[in-house]
């Protein structure tokens, strides 16, 4: 009986973990982002898979200086944040699909680290624009690597996430034939 309760408390802490994340995403992000939008450009450069030289000057230039502050401060504070509240929900949903397999939890946390670290490439990449009116070449590279390493890091989460929903469901189907 405590086991299945357990089960079900894991449950809900990952359903409820995923609401937070989808409204903080939504609500949040979608609000304070609104300040830096630009109609037919690329909003966030983490969004993309990598990013060159060009695709930074692209997006520093169709922006005022108050858009690309306000990115920072999306960047600093918003963006920040999200990668703990979706680190949250995928830590749940690992421990509620993969009771004795914890090391899996390595892979959503350096999907978070990535984040961070992407962050603060951004960052400092912005503030050389508003500074020199050009970033270096070399931080331009280093962050669309570590782009590209957080969201390879994010296919992978997904994969072992829905590998663990394909066994759960299959176990669940096994015993529901017996």
């Amino acid at each position: 009986m405590h086991m299945k309760r357990s089960k079900r408390t894991q449950l809900f802490l990952a359903i409820g973990s995923t609401l937070l994340m989808v409204l903080f995403a939504q609500f949040v992000l979608g609000h304070y982002s609104a300040c830096f939008h630009v109609e037919g450009s690329l909003n966030s450069l983490g969004l993309s898979f990598g990013y060159s030289s060009e695709d930074v000057q692209i997006f520093v230039e169709a922006r005022s200086s108050t858009q690309l502050n306000c990115y920072l401060n999306f960047l600093r504070i918003w963006d920040s944040l999200f990668p703990i509240l979706y680190t949250l929900m995928y830590v749940l949903w690992i421990i509620y699909l993969f009771k004795r397999n914890t090391f899996l939890l390595i892979i959503p946390l350096l999907h978070m680290v990535t984040d961070w670290i992407e962050n603060f490439f951004e960052i400092t990449m912005i503030e050389q624009y508003m500074q020199t009116g050009i970033p270096e070449e070399t931080l331009i590279s280093a962050g669309s690597v570590v782009t590209m390493l957080k969201w390879g890091l994010s296919v992978v989460t997904y994969a072992v996430l829905l590998y663990g929903i394909v066994k759960k469901l299959n176990i669940v189907q096994t015993t529901v034939k017996r």
